[in-house]
This record gives structure tokens, C-alpha cells and sequence, in this order.
């Protein structure tokens, strides 16, 4: 339960293994790399820098085209359900596998067929599109049953086409009554326009079109040949033709499950390559050898030599070395805990990572993180859904790592939930037979345990803060004035208080009251010693009894404790009283709905304000007194895991066996 020991390494190997080297270290995983000049070895004038960058870009690229073919794929294959995909358990890799996958698969003719039926498809969008519109126009003139070529054979008439609105059709009327040798005819009628065949005498052409305009009538050009009927045949079928094709297309992209899964293999394989392609750009090479360097964990140095061993045929040279002080803001962070305290390493990842010379703070605020949630809460009830509720999704769905982790560290918050149930005896805000203390009635006595539960975690906080002074060279001092000053304030408080109110004849408010004095006076030594000069040591000092202050605000904060567990219990009960008054066949229909929706909402709002609060209590009032955080996390050579988990060959083998 610490930070895992680190140590640098330096391999010298021949130029002709370096790529072996890289893909036994990727699949090792487990191996930092670093910049080849950052070693332990130095190099000389005979080491340059390796330029993969046209090697990566070209990775880049085929990674890009197999991208393409997987996303475009997704768009025709049934989409599985959210329950069939948490039920599904993805298939382990090893980067050996995809290397095979990727070299005997034709994946660039695949993709370039992809690429064609791709264009075709766009091409048939644009079909539909042209054919949808020539059927809207051919729709219009259907009823017209000649073919539009016949009236430019007319000898002494003039036959038009055209389109008027339906309020200037008494007005054609009106024009056309000048002109005995003209005619029309109605074709189509909508409920704006009307669709019309015109006939005049060729003597009266010019006067007849004067008057066509005055009455907005706008010429129709047929384009088509034959008759409009016969020509919007001839559209539907071409387009009942490429519809076909589309569907024959589509449905054939629909039956590709097996390829699709094939393209994620092939993308995480360059993917890899990518990755590994840009560690290289870290190494040094001369004519005949790579340096290469970087961080392992201490326990994995030796697994880290028979990899190296192997893949350069027993021909290397390699270097370890123990983290010195000069570089301990450099080593990556790796942290190690047991299954019940892992899940809490979440929120140190979100807050800050410790540095190598501090101390993992995730085991001692696990606990405190707990029972705070639990105290939030608390409700056995609600405690017991949400534990059952993740059990039965962990045993009957597959879940990433990190949402494993996740759902075991809500499911570990459960259990204190439930215990601070039973101590409030409250089951979905109905109130239990037995009961320690009721967050109806002991409101009193809750707000104290939560200032005491504060008292305590504040006080450990200062006994790390204490530990990890006194842990250093030429700091016993300031462990002594700046961390066991304010102990010794807290202890002293505790006493005066106990003092004043619960044993008011015993000495323990004098004894309280002088550790308090010397308490102060220790502070203000400690505070001094921010100071350069003799008066900025005095105010430097003085200015450290401001943090009086922020003690009894950090010890306020806690009182959120007993608030929030309040009022989450006071909002069940209400709901349960408001259901009480339904009548009896109200209250076990709507009523059972009811209970069913409005608990379901109070369990969402009480666990989001207790994650979220609990969080603000570890941050601020705990980590505040002894974390300092900002190291960076160890990140290993190894495959991208985006598309396929990749497992290495070790674990491979023990999957195999299981």
C-alpha cells in the first residue's frame, strides 16, 4: 500500500534488434521510456537522435484509412443493444496476434472495396435526388396524354405549356375572350397553381403572349420525350432500380460483423505501431547501436532483463540505477494497494498525484472517505439497492478496468451506508424497530459525531504531516513547531472543552489551558521561521496564529455530515407521509410508483451530494494539512487499447489456462 519503487534503466543493444527490442518492451508493458540523453549512460558525439517522423506519419495514415473502413462499416451494421454490449466480453489480443491478423489479412483491398461502395452510394443519394425531382415535375403534367413534342408541328397554331396562379384564371379568362381562335385547357389543378395547355392562332402570337404576362402565366419547357406518362414510367423504374442496388449494397455492408471486428484489430495494431513509431524518436543510434532508456518498477527489473535478454539475442549491455534525490520530481508515479483500497485511487488521480518522496495518501482516506459518504447518506435501504444493485451488474456484465474500478468503489461506500442505517434505524426513510440515534430527533447529538469524526481526521492529518517532517533531513524542527505545535492546540482544545462542560470539577481545563498556551507560543515559533529578518520573523509568526481560523472553518465543514444525512432522511420520510395519506387502493398503485420514483430521486440526489462532498471534505480539510500532490503518472510503453484489449504474452497464456 505505497508508491511503487522505481528504478531507471539504460540498454545498449545492436541496431539491427532495436525493432524487436520496442516490441518485447510494448508488450512488456511495463516500461517507461525516456529520452535516451536523460540515461544513465552518456552518449558521445557517435549517438544522433532517430527521425521516425515519416515512419510515424505513414503509420499515421494507414491508421487513418482503417479508421475510415471501421466508422463507415458502423453505419450498416445493427447496432447492439446497451444490455448485449455490457453482456459482451471483447476478445484479449496479444501485439504478436495482431501483427499476424494485420499481415494476412488483405485489409487494402477491403478497404478500397469499402471506398467504392462508398462512391456509389453517393452516387445513387445524388440518383434519388435527380430522379425525385424529375417525378415531382412529370407528376404535375401526367394528365397531359400527347406527347409536348406534337405542339412544335402545329402550322397555324401556337401550343404552349405553362403554370398560372388559380386567382388569375377569370383574368386569363377575361384576356382570352379578345381572341376567338384561342383556347386552353386545365391539365392539373393544385390549391395554388394550375397547370394548363394553351392554344392561339400563330396571326395573334404576339398580342396573346403581351397578355400571358400580364397575368403572371411562366412557360414550361418539357424536357423529356414521349408522353409525361410514359416518361414518369420510365423514372420510376430507374428509380426502383437503383433503389435496389442501394438496398443490395447496404444489406451487404449489414452481413460484414466479422470484418468490422477485423478492423478493429487492424486499427489497434497501428495504433501501436504509431505509438511505438514516436517512442523511437527517444532513442540515440550510431551506425551499429541504439541506446534506449527509462523507468521500470523495482520488482519488475528482472521480467524486464529476460525480455531484453531475448529479444536481442543475449546481446546488450544493461544498466540499472536507484531513483536519486536530484531526480525525484522526475519518477513517474505508480501507486499499489490492496482490492479494498485501490477503488479510492480514483480521487487521488483527480486531485493530484503524490510526488516519489511523499507518501501514497489513498489507505488513509479511504476510511475516512467512507464513513463520511456513509454518514451522508445514511440509510440502510439505500445502502442495500446500490450494493445489490452493482453485484449483479459486476457478475452478469463485462466492464472495463476503470469502470470496474469505479462501480467496487461506489459499491464500498455502500456498506457504510448501511451501517449509519442501522445506527439511524432508517430503511427508505421508514423508521426501524431498533435505533441508536434518530436524525429525526438527536439532531444535537449527530452534529457532534460529525464535528468529532472532522476532530479525528484533522488530528491524522497532522500526525502524517508530523511523520513526513520528521522522515526528512534538517525538518525535525519544523515537524516539531508546525505540525506537533497545532496537535498539541487540538489536544488542548479538547481538553478545555471536556474541561468546561462534562467534568467541570476535574483539572482537565487548567491542564487544557496551559497546553493551549504553549500551543500558541509554539506556533507562533513555528510561523517564524517563513521569516528573513528579525521583524519579518515576529510577523511571520504572529500571522500563523491566522490559521486558528481555518481549524475551527475546517472543523465547521464537517457539520455537512449531520446536514446533509438529515435532510436525505427528512425528504424520505416526507415522501412517505405524502403516500400515507393516499387511500388504500391509491396507495398500492400510484402510490407504489410513486415511492418507486420520488426514492428513486432522493437516492440520486443524496449520493451525488455525498460523492461530491466527500470529496470537498478530503481535499480541502484533509489533504490540506500534509499532501502537497504533483507528481505525474507512469506511463509504460505499451499498445493504445483503444479498439481491442491487448494483454501481454504472460497473461495471455494464464487466460489460456483458466
Amino acid at each position: 500500500m505505497a508508491i511503487v519503487q522505481m528504478q531507471k534503466f539504460h540498454v545498449l543493444s545492436f541496431k539491427k534488434t532495436h525493432e524487436k527490442l520496442l516490441q518485447s518492451l510494448q508488450n512488456f508493458q511495463k516500461a517507461e521510456i525516456l529520452p535516451a540523453d536523460e540515461g544513465i549512460l552518456l552518449s558521445d558525439n557517435h549517438f544522433l537522435k532517430d527521425d521516425s517522423s515519416a515512419m510515424t506519419e505513414k503509420l499515421e495514415n494507414q491508421l487513418a484509412r482503417v479508421l475510415w473502413a471501421k466508422d463507415f462499416l458502423a453505419n450498416y451494421l445493427p447496432k447492439a443493444s446497451f444490455i448485449q454490449k455490457l453482456r459482451n466480453q471483447p476478445p484479449t489480443y496479444t501485439l504478436a496476434q495482431l501483427e499476424h491478423i494485420t499481415e494476412t489479412s488483405d485489409w487494402e483491398t477491403f478497404v478500397e472495396d469499402l471506398r467504392a461502395k462508398d462512391r456509389r452510394l453517393r452516387m445513387i443519394a445524388q440518383e434519388k435526388q435527380d430522379l425525385s425531382k424529375e417525378e415531382d415535375e412529370l407528376n404535375r403534367w401526367r394528365y397531359f396524354d400527347e406527347s409536348p413534342a406534337v405542339l412544335n408541328e402545329l402550322k397555324h397554331s401556337i401550343g404552349l405549356l405553362g403554370t398560372i396562379s388559380n386567382e388569375q384564371i377569370p383574368t386569363l379568362n377575361h384576356e382570352l375572350e379578345k381572341y376567338p381562335s384561342s383556347y386552353y385547357q386545365i391539365i392539373q389543378q393544385t390549391t395554388s397553381t394550375t397547370y394548363l395547355l394553351l392554344l392561339f392562332h400563330k396571326t395573334n402570337q404576339q398580342k396573346v403572349r403581351y397578355s400571358l404576362s400580364t397575368v403572371g402565366f411562366d412557360e414550361y419547357h418539357y424536357p423529356f420525350q414521349g408522353k409525361p406518362q410514359e416518361a414518369l414510367s420510365e423514372v420510376k423504374e430507374k428509380m426502383a432500380a437503383i433503389i435496389a442496388e442501394e438496398k443490395e449494397i447496404k444489406a451487404a455492408l449489414s452481413q460484414m460483423k466479422a470484418e468490422a471486428l477485423q478492423m478493429n484489430v487492424i486499427a489497434e495494431y497501428y495504433s501501436s505501431q504509431v505509438v511505438k513509431s514516436q517512442s523511437k524518436e527517444r532513442l540515440f543510434q550510431s551506425k551499429a547501436v541504439t541506446s534506449l532508456a527509462g523507468w521500470v518498477p523495482t520488482a519488475e527489473a528482472a521480467k524486464l532483463e529476460e525480455q531484453i535478454k531475448h529479444a536481442t539475442n543475449n546481446e546488450y549491455y544493461l544498466v540499472f540505477e536507484e531513483v536519486r534525490e536530484e531526480e525525484i520530481a522526475e519518477v513517474p508515479i505508480l501507486l499499489k494497494n490492496n482490492r479494498w483500497v485501490a477503488p479510492f485511487e480514483t480521487l487521488i488521480e483527480m486531485y493530484s498525484l503524490p510526488k516519489y518522496d511523499e507518501i501514497d495518501p489513498t489507505p488513509f482516506m479511504a476510511p475516512f472517505y467512507a464513513l463520511a459518504f456513509g454518514m451522508m447518506v445514511a440509510d440502510f435501504g439505500y445502502g442495500l439497492i446500490l450494493f445489490l444493485a452493482i453485484l449483479l451488474a459486476k457478475k452478469f456484465f463485462y466492464f472495463e478496468a476503470g469502470m470496474k474500478r469505479n462501480l467496487t468503489f461506489f459499491q464500498l461506500c455502500a456498506l457504510p451506508t448501511m451501517m449509519w442505517g442501522l445506527i439511524y434505524g432508517s430503511f427508505f426513510g421508514m423508521t426501524m424497530p431498533f435505533q441508536l440515534l434518530s436524525n429525526q430527533s438527536d439532531i444535537t447529538e449527530i452534529l457532534l459525531i460529525s464535528v468529532i469524526f472532522g476532530y479525528i481526521q484533522i488530528f491524522f492529518a497532522l500526525i502524517l504531516k508530523f511523520y513526513l517532517l520528521w522522515a526528512k533531513k534538517k525538518q525535525k524542527f519544523n515537524a516539531i513547531f508546525q505540525a506537533g505545535s497545532w496537535m498539541l492546540f487540538l489536544i488542548s482544545g479538547a481538553l478545555l472543552a471536556l474541561g468546561l462542560t462534562i467534568l467541570p470539577d476535574s483539572s482537565l481545563s487548567t491542564v487544557g489551558g496551559i497546553g493551549f498556551a504553549v500551543a500558541l507560543i509554539a506556533i507562533v515559533i513555528g510561523g517564524s521561521v517563513e521569516g528573513e529578518t528579525l521583524a519579518g520573523k515576529i510577523g511571520s509568526g504572529l500571522y500563523g496564529l491566522m490559521d486558528l481560523t481555518n481549524y475551527m472553518s475546517d472543523l465547521v465543514s464537517y457539520t455537512r455530515l449531520m446536514a446533509l444525512g438529515v435532510a436525505g432522511g427528512s425528504i424520505a420520510a416526507a415522501f412517505n407521509l405524502i403516500i400515507s395519506y393516499f387511500p388504500p387502493v391509491a396507495r398500492f398503485t400510484i402510490g407504489a410508483l410513486l415511492f418507486v420514483l420520488l426514492h428513486a430521486i432522493n437516492i440520486f440526489l443524496s449520493y451525488l451530494g455525498a460523492y461530491v462532498h466527500g470529496i470537498r471534505l478530503q481535499y480541502l480539510e484533509f489533504f490540506g494539512k500534509f499532501f502537497t500532490g504533483g507528481g505525474r503518472a507512469f506511463k509504460p510503453l505499451k499498445a493504445s487499447n483503444k479498439y481491442v484489449t491487448i494483454v501481454s504474452d504472460e497473461n495471455k497464456q494464464q487466460e489460456e489456462q483458466e
